[in-house]
C-alpha cells in the first residue's frame, strides 16, 4: 500500500466509531476534534463540492466570520476556546488552498446560499472583509469555483449543508452538517443522491460572473455601514485579535479593493 493509499484509509477510519460501517456520525461531532477530521479528508482530496445555505463555506471564511460563526451556533463559549477553534480553522483553510495550488488540476466547487452572502455574522466591517476575500478567490484563483444559490429559484433545495470528498485514492465520501453534529457517508445510494442534487443545484445557481456582482453589490451596500458607531470591529472578539495581513495567511492574502 502506498502512502496516499495509507492516508486515505487512515482518514476514512478517523471519521467513524467503532460500530459504524460505511454511515454514521464523525467522531468528534462538533469543534476542533470534528475540524481535524475532514482536515485529514482534505489532505486525500482530488476533487471537492460544498453546498452551504446559511454560511459562507468553513474553508472559505476569514478569522473573524468564524468567530461570529462559531458565537451564533455556541453564544457562552469560552474566549480561549473560541480562540482555539478559529485557530483551527484556519489551519484547514490554510492546507486545503495550498494542496489546490499544488494540484492545478482539481477543482473545489462552493455553492452558498444568497442569505449567506447578505447576512453579516458580526459587522458590517467583519462582512465586507469576507466580500472582498470572496471575490479575491472568484476573480484571483483557477481552481476554486463560487456560485451564489439565490433564494427565489423555481425549486426547493436542500436546508442542509453538505459536502462531497472524491479521495485519491479511495471511495467519495458525503458529509452533512447538523445541528448535532456532523455525519458522513460512503454508500453508493447517498452518494449518487448527493452528486445529483449538487448538480441540479449548479444548473440554477448564478453564474460566476454573475455571482460576483452579486458579491460586489453586497460588498458595496456594507462598506457604506462600516463607518456607523454600531458596526466598527469589536476589538474584544478574539478573531479581529488576529492581524488581517499577507503574513498571517500566506494563502489567503488581502483581497484588493471591489
Amino acid at each position: 500500500m502506498n502512502d496516499n493509499s495509507m492516508r486515505a484509509k487512515c482518514a476514512l477510519q478517523a471519521l467513524r466509531a467503532m460500530d459504524q460501517r460505511g454511515v454514521g456520525q464523525v467522531a468528534g461531532g462538533l469543534g476542533a476534534q470534528a475540524i481535524d477530521r475532514l482536515a485529514d479528508l482534505d489532505a486525500c482530496t482530488m476533487a471537492y463540492r460544498t453546498w452551504s445555505p446559511l454560511l459562507i463555506p468553513g474553508l472559505l471564511q476569514t478569522p473573524a466570520y468564524t468567530a461570529g460563526a462559531i458565537k451564533s451556533h455556541t453564544p457562552d463559549i469560552p474566549h480561549g476556546e473560541l480562540g482555539l477553534l478559529v485557530t483551527h480553522r484556519r489551519m484547514r483553510s490554510e492546507a486545503f488552498f495550498a494542496r489546490r495550488k499544488a494540484l492545478s488540476m482539481s477543482t473545489a466547487w462552493f455553492l452558498v446560499g444568497e442569505q449567506a452572502i447578505r447576512r453579516p455574522l458580526m459587522n458590517a466591517f467583519s462582512h465586507a472583509e469576507q466580500l472582498r476575500q470572496l471575490l479575491w478567490l472568484i476573480e484571483d484563483t483557477n481552481n476554486i469555483v463560487i456560485h451564489v444559490v439565490p433564494e427565489d429559484i423555481p425549486v426547493p433545495v436542500t436546508a442542509e449543508p453538505f459536502s462531497l470528498f472524491v479521495l485519491d485514492p479511495g471511495p467519495a465520501v458525503g458529509h452533512l452538517e447538523t445541528v448535532i453534529g456532523g455525519f458522513y457517508t460512503i454508500t453508493t445510494e447517498d452518494i449518487t443522491r448527493l452528486k445529483a442534487m449538487f448538480s441540479d443545484m449548479v444548473g440554477r445557481a448564478l453564474s460566476t460572473r454573475d455571482s460576483r456582482e452579486f458579491i460586489r453589490e453586497e460588498l458595496y451596500e456594507c462598506s457604506g455601514k462600516i463607518w456607523e458607531p454600531t458596526t466598527e470591529p469589536d476589538s474584544s472578539s478574539p478573531a479581529t485579535a488576529t492581524p488581517r495581513t499577507a503574513s498571517t495567511s500566506p494563502v489567503l492574502p488581502p483581497a484588493p479593493s471591489a
